[in-house]
């Protein structure tokens, strides 16, 4: 299972590289690798059953101090 999601991002990239790099599109392409990249890891990962953080630790971990000190102010 893992091979054949290799194989098919690794597909799927060429297939979009090949057309964006017809129209000249450098930062798409620079994008598109980045996130075609980050959806394999991801997915891999998934496969391999290692247990992923979830997004919302991070937002959380971002928005609670400040949600402290507007708290702090407003008391």
């Amino acid at each position: 299972m893992l091979y054949a999601v290799l194989i098919m991002s690794i597909l799927t990239m060429f297939y979009e590289f090949r057309q964006l790099k017809e129209k000249h599109h450098v930062r798409e392409m620079v994008v598109s690798s980045i996130l075609f990249a980050a959806g394999a890891i991801l997915i891999v990962l998934k496969i391999g059953h290692v247990e992923l953080p979830s997004p919302l630790a991070g937002i959380r971990m971002i928005f609670q101090p400040v949600s402290q000190y507007i708290a702090s102010i407003l008391s």
